[in-house]
């Protein structure tokens, strides 16, 4: 009987560490709100990007996807433009991961799903600078899920 009652104790215990806590600390799987985790979330003007990296984006840029949105990022024919009010409302409130897997799963029209992502990842950083988004020490990863914690805002808060 007591080594049940400690067994149902130490189960109790658990379950509130997986559950309880992190709800305390406002994780969105466990009913969060969205002010706390507009606290975790970063921005496009959180500095998420190094000038080096939007150069290397620049390049990949240019030599695969100015053939349809132009070097300008303006847009032609059937091309949207990447920068500019009406691209930066589209993508307003929209987490980087959702650019990113656009990219990297519609792009090129012609082929898509070509990219790699570290490319993409590079010329997204491209984007965010020719749209005026300020750069920062670190590059921008597609890795461990990074993109999905930085909200795209049009706007500076």
């Amino acid at each position: 009987m007591i080594t049940s009652t400690l067994a149902a104790r130490r189960a109790l215990a658990l379950l509130a560490a997986l559950v309880v806590i992190p709800a305390m600390a406002g994780g969105a799987r466990f009913g969060g709100t969205r002010e706390s985790n507009a606290v975790r979330d970063r921005t496009t003007w959180d500095s998420v990007f190094t000038v080096e990296q939007a150069a290397r984006g620049q390049a990949s840029y240019n030599q695969s996807c100015a053939r349809c949105h132009r070097e300008t990022l303006a847009g032609g024919d059937e091309a949207p433009a990447l920068t500019g009010s009406a691209f930066m409302s589209s993508w307003n409130g929209q987490t980087l991961d959702e650019l990113h897997e656009r990219v990297r799963t519609s792009m090129p029209t012609d082929t898509p799903g070509v990219y790699a992502r570290p490319m993409v990842t590079d010329v997204i950083a491209y984007v965010l600078r020719v749209n005026g988004f300020p750069a920062g020490s670190v590059d921008l990863t597609h890795e461990n899920d990074a993109l999905k914690g930085v909200r795209f805002v049009a706007t500076k808060p």
